[in-house]
Parts: structure tokens; C-alpha cells; sequence
């Protein structure tokens, strides 16, 4: 009880913080910008205390413990995984928005909505390296084919502006776009600032033996990426 108290009154003193350097017109260059695409979290971010404590579906834990609602989640969560289940991976899929929240509030952050680039989506199908995180794609990967694109040539492929879907006989893979997040720069040098995507996975094969609906933070191409957006799952288990 104490620790999802702490938890809360930080997460709600951030988000007051950076409204407060907004309002005053200043230390905006200081702070996280987070530019949502995704209208539950731009909800939830408007208004924090109420996103922590809105009640969802219990989720177990592997301690026995549940979790009704983002606050109790990301307590849990410190020191304890999610049980492995078919059903509590798709009760996870409701707590995806409690991630961001946990991850955007680590520090003060300035929240707008956001229209992305036309070609965000596309960039993920073509370019995003499926070696660099877990999914049930990853062991099928290889030095030629390890994109959404070349691993799933006979699936058929949906986007719109902020997600892409591909659905083949066997699985369904998609990836949503939430929100563009970009930090401030290190050692004052505002032209480089840091930009990463929350993404949310949903993986799934159509026999109904695996579910996955996880977060993935995904990093803008660099030098030693070759050109590919790479990933990494959060939180870590």
C-alpha cells in the first residue's frame, strides 16, 4: 500500500511539474516531450491520478498477486513478473497504457497530440530489425530476412498512418504507434535530442497456444544499426 502511494503522488507531481514549467513558458527545452498518437493514453496522460486507479481486469502475478488497475500493476511489476498464461496475455493487452504512463512519468514531460509522418508505419514494416527483441518471430529471423516485410512475405499487410498489421494462415503480428517521445539532450545541446517510439506488439498464432501484447521502445536508425529501427521491451522481464 505504501509503495503504490509513492508511486502515485510522484507520478502525479511530475506530471504537474512539467504542466506547470508549460503554463509558465519556460524550461520547455529541459523537459521530455511526449506526442501521442494514441487517444487512451493522450486521455490518460491529461489526467493522471485517475489513469493510475481506473479499475481494468485483474492480471496475475507469478507471487499470486493481482493487479486491477496501473498503479497496483507497476508496483507489481518491480518485483515480480506476470503470470504466463494464453488468458493473462490477453488481460495484458488492457494494461499497455499503464506502461507508457509508467515509463512517459520516470520524469517532468510536456504531452501534445501528434499526427505522424505518413511513412511511420511502412518504416516499421520494411525496417524495424525483429532480432532486437523477443517475439515468436525472432528464431525465424535470419542475416537476409529478420523485417516484418521479407519474414512474412505471404501475409497480408494493413496500415494506416500510426500501425501495421500482418496476418498470414498461422499468426497475426501487429504494431501500434502510441507515442514519440523525445528527450532532452545531453550536456545542453538542444539539436540532439533523443527520440525514441513506444510501440505497442500484439503477437499472436491462430491456434490460440500463444499471446503476447507487450511494449516495445523503439530507437530511430544510427550509424551501427544500418539503417534499421531496432527495439527493446519494456519493461524488462
Amino acid at each position: 500500500m505504501i509503495k503504490t502511494i509513492l508511486f502515485t503522488v510522484v507520478a502525479v507531481l511530475m506530471f504537474s511539474g512539467s504542466a506547470l514549467h508549460a503554463s509558465e513558458g519556460t524550461g520547455e527545452s529541459a523537459l521530455t516531450q511526449v506526442r501521442t498518437t494514441s487517444p487512451e493514453l493522450a486521455t490518460a496522460l491529461q489526467d493522471l491520478k485517475t489513469a493510475l486507479h481506473t479499475p481494468k481486469t485483474p492480471l496475475m502475478f507469478d507471487n499470486g498477486a493481482a493487479a486491477s488497475n496501473c498503479a497496483e500493476y507497476s508496483n507489481l511489476l518491480t518485483a515480480h513478473p506476470p503470470e504466463e498464461s494464453v488468458r493473462n496475455a490477453e488481460i495484458r493487452a488492457e494494461y499497455l497504457v499503464c506502461d507508457a504512463i509508467r515509463l512517459i512519468s520516470n520524469e517532468p514531460f510536456l504531452a501534445k497530440r501528434h499526427t505522424l509522418p505518413a511513412n511511420a508505419a511502412k518504416a516499421l514494416l520494411e525496417r524495424l530489425d525483429l532480432r532486437s527483441f523477443p517475439s515468436s518471430l525472432r528464431n525465424r529471423t535470419t542475416d537476409r530476412s529478420h523485417t516484418l516485410k521479407t519474414l512474412l512475405v505471404s501475409g497480408t499487410v494493413k496500415t494506416t498512418q500510426n500501425s501495421v498489421e500482418v496476418e498470414t494462415d498461422e499468426q497475426f503480428f501487429s504494431l501500434q504507434i502510441a507515442a514519440v517521445i523525445s528527450h532532452p539532450a545531453l550536456a545542453g545541446n538542444l539539436k540532439t535530442r533523443r527520440s525514441e517510439w513506444i510501440v505497442w506488439v500484439g503477437d499472436e498464432m491462430k491456434d490460440g497456444n500463444y499471446k503476447s501484447y507487450r511494449t516495445l521502445i523503439v530507437r530511430p536508425p544510427t550509424p551501427s544499426s544500418r539503417g534499421q529501427y531496432t527495439g527493446s521491451m519494456y519493461p524488462t522481464e
